[in-house]
């Protein structure tokens, strides 16, 4: 019997509201590392290696993880799937999120993690369930700084600059700490205003986790000092082409239909504007005497570009590092993309005989996005649509393509079908389609061509299936659209992206640092592209962890609200959404 291995990736999607921000609706899209779930094969994701669970990118703890047991290809029997949530020092993460712990199987959200803000008299902090942060005045060095619940006064403390507090609130009977911090700076002006730093702030509206409680198609086995445990209690079956929620609201999985690989992604229905997103932690011992290497692709960083459909990446990020260096030396940090030649869909295109769109196009991946490439140093375009689902549109109806292109259908006789393309409501080509008889190319496609970079693009094409008629309406069913963007990337050597310089553009990209880089929490490889890290020592080892990210936060100057000028440190992006 021939064992057939199935591949599938894992997103995870964050929604976070930003309130410092207009924030917009939208969402994202996290991938995971591709693994093997064919019969036999154990696999661990966690917070190292999938950024759907909360990993903190400053210490590198993480606390979830989710243990996956395969009987059968695709198959974990009921039990043999285990999300366990960790405990450490009165703090856990529980579906990608982090909490304080107040006891055995109570656990409260932490909302900000080191956080920094200004509070001023008049401007209160709203803790949320109405609670509030008042400041009543400043004398001197000094503060009197008042908790209250729906303005009435819980308690009030004075405090003076460089001095620790904590605030607590009464809960189901019990008091518990709900924010704590350090206050920072006094200015004792007409309007007073303190700095409070090392913020953390925790729900007041706890979760009780019992034993018996049900998530979805796991249910909690254990809640201890120790751990949060849940394990499925029913099999789950994962088959070629399928889409399974594993954890609800955390983990899902998507598998191909052909190529026996997945990628599975969910949408948020929250509001969302600024993002980061982490790709696999890889560490590095210092200390020895050798050399030291990471290696990124799609399969340990998600967000770079793969096509599922056929099976391939193009992008690879590469670090190389000297002897106890703590320097990147020129040519150490690499970001390389290879074009690979795909078909097209549409069977009548494969006969399109225009240079590098003969037959097929090249398509790379740049940024984690798709793009066609054209050749040495004629730039990339941005492949805006290329799949075989099959679209609808009946008389007088326009389908949206995108960069200001639409396709309209004009009209629908017996046979005939009027189409025009659009380009900002201005017609820039129109063809008659008769299935079954001539047309732009072969019998049923409508092909519409422009000069990019002094290339002939099919910029795009639609395969026309045939013509649908109803009850006094009538239609057209369009399949395998193909659409190009014309405004190119344009990329030459020489040219610099982040840190990095082009070096090579045929037969592939290939970027390198021209001088030595000083890796550190931030460094922007590419546009997008950034590569994090941080040391942590045990006894004479001094270990260096690496994260690439991609840095997806939009006009963020803080996190908490400002009402003044102050030069004052706030809490980080990278705190606020993928650790602390």
């Amino acid at each position: 019997m021939t064992i057939i291995t199935i591949y599938f990736y894992i997103i995870f999607v964050i929604s976070v509201i930003l309130i410092a921000i207009n924030p917009v609706d939208g969402a994202i899209e996290q991938r995971g590392p591709i693994i093997d779930i064919s019969a036999g094969e154990h696999t661990i994701l966690n917070g190292e290696n999938c950024p759907g669970f909360y990993y903190s990118t400053s210490t590198g703890t993480y606390y979830e993880s989710l243990e996956l047991n395969f009987s059968k290809n695709g198959f974990i029997d009921a039990g043999n799937a285990t999300y366990t949530s960790k405990i450490v020092y009165g703090s856990t993460a529980f579906f990608g999120k982090k909490y304080k712990v107040f006891e055995d199987g109570l656990i409260t959200e932490n909302l900000v993690s080191y956080g920094s803000r200004d509070l001023q008299r008049g401007n209160d902090y709203d803790l949320g369930n109405g609670y509030k942060l008042v400041l009543q005045g400043v004398n001197n060095d000094s503060a009197l700084i008042e908790l209250q619940k729906n303005s009435v006064p819980v308690t009030a403390k004075s405090l003076e600059e460089g001095s620790k507090f904590n605030f607590n609130a009464t809960i189901n009977g019990t008091k518990y700490t709900i924010l704590e911090g350090t206050l920072d700076r006094v200015l004792d002006s007409k309007d007073p205003i303190v700095s409070l730093t090392s913020v953390n702030q925790y729900s007041t509206e706890p979760i009780e986790i019992n034993i018996g409680d049900q998530y979805g198609n796991f249910e909690v086995t254990e809640a201890t000092d120790e751990k949060i445990e849940l394990k499925n209690r029913v099999p789950i079956q994962m088959s070629p082409g399928d889409y399974v929620t594993i954890l609800k609201d955390l983990i899902d999985f998507r598998v191909a239909d052909s190529v026996y690989r997945a990628c599975s992604y969910n949408m948020t229905k929250e509001v969302i504007k600024s993002y980061q997103i982490k790709g696999t932690s890889l560490t590095v011992n210092r200390s020895d005497s050798s050399p030291d290497s990471c290696v990124w692709t799609a399969d340990s960083f998600g967000m770079l570009y793969y096509d599922l459909e056929n099976n391939f990446s193009t992008e690879r990020l590469e670090l190389n590092l000297n002897t106890e260096d703590k320097w990147i030396p020129k040519g150490g940090l690499v970001y390389e993309s290879s074009p690979v030649k795909v078909p097209y869909k549409n069977p009548e295109m494969r006969n399109y005989g225009e240079n590098a769109f003969d037959g097929g196009y090249s398509v790379l991946g740049w940024d984690g996005e798709k793009y066609a490439y054209l050749g040495d140093d004629q730039g990339l375009i941005n492949v805006l649509m290329d799949d075989d689902n099959g679209r609808s549109l009946y008389s007088g109806e326009e389908w949206n393509l995108g960069e200001g292109y639409t396709l309209k259908v004009d009209g629908i006789e017996s046979d005939k079908v009027h189409l025009t393309v659009l380009r900002n409501n201005v017609a820039v080509y129109s063809s008659i389609i008769s299935p079954g008889k001539s047309a732009d190319l072969g019998t049923h496609t409508l092909l519409y061509n422009k000069t990019v970079n002094g290339i002939e693009v099919p910029l795009f094409s639609v395969y026309v299936d045939n013509v649908l008629e109803g009850n006094g309406t009538s239609g057209v069913s369009l399949k395998y659209p193909l659409h190009f963007s014309e405004s190119p990337l344009e990329i030459k050597v020489g040219d610099m992206f982040g840190a990095l310089t082009v070096v090579e553009t045929s037969p592939e990209i290939r970027l390198e640092n021209e001088n030595s880089l000083n890796f550190g929490s931030d460094l922007e490889v590419t546009e997008e592209i950034h590569l994090g890290s941080f040391e942590k020592k045990t006894g004479e080892n001094l270990n260096v962890t690496f994260f690439p990210f991609m840095n997806k936060v939009e006009n963020v100057d803080s996190v908490l609200p400002t009402v003044t000028k102050w030069s004052i440190p706030v809490m980080s992006v990278e705190e606020y959404l993928i650790g602390n």
